[in-house]
């Protein structure tokens, strides 16, 4: 499909003619609300409730956290990651490098993947399981039912296209791959840091303290 047809077949986005760079932000942002609405109903926030009570008695006790992620929802984790740490928590990244400390029965961990069947992830995380139970894990997926998912004690669905789903439609290109899923990972994530700070009564003042001054 050329540049032209594209535009031809996707230039109307709720019924208003749009450049392709806001008809891909219409579309993510229609993704986030589809999410909004799904994560709000109760059946469902339970889930959530109990991912910020555990992350709340995790900081509270001086867990560590670890967190499983690869591509590009491993950068999305890393961003969390730096708010964790500015909430005071230590927080480390899994690899498949040994640069870690070892995780314990005391501690976090945390995985991200929107198909929940990523190689790498599922690997790391099926070693970890075999080796010890950390405290609790968290999978945050669009794929509840996939591996990652349901090694989860807490499982997050969101809502969202990731790298394995197929569209046939022919705008996929606007939010290719796993692109909807990412980002409403991204913006739920960092939801969750502001239920967090609040509940723990932090100011952005407070995590500007502990920021890198120089960045």
């Amino acid at each position: 499909m050329n540049m032209s047809e594209l535009k031809i077949n996707t230039e109307k986005v709720n019924g208003k003619t749009k450049r392709i760079l806001f008809q891909s932000l219409d579309i993510l942002l229609s993704n986030l609300e589809a999410n909004i609405e799904h994560l709000d109903k109760p059946k469902n926030f339970k889930y959530t409730q109990k991912f910020i009570d555990i992350l709340y008695e995790a900081i509270c006790s001086k867990r560590k956290f670890f967190l499983l992620a690869s591509g590009r929802s491993a950068f999305i984790l890393q961003c969390f990651a730096t708010r964790l740490v500015h909430l005071g928590a230590e927080v480390y990244i899994i690899t498949n490098l040994a640069s870690n400390p070892a995780i314990t029965e005391n501690d976090i961990l945390i995985v991200l993947s929107g198909s929940g069947t990523t190689q790498i992830v599922v690997s790391l995380l099926q070693d970890v399981v075999n080796t010890l139970k950390p405290h609790a894990i968290i999978s945050i997926t669009s794929h509840p039912e996939s591996i990652v998912g349901r090694m989860g004690d807490v499982t997050i669905k969101l809502k969202g296209r990731t790298k394995t789903d197929r569209d046939p439609s022919k705008d996929a290109i606007l939010t290719p791959e796993g692109t909807m899923f990412e980002m409403a990972a991204f913006c739920y994530l960092d939801a969750i840091i502001a239920e967090l700070a609040i509940k723990l009564g932090r100011t952005n003042e407070d995590l500007l303290k502990k920021h890198d001054r120089s960045t």
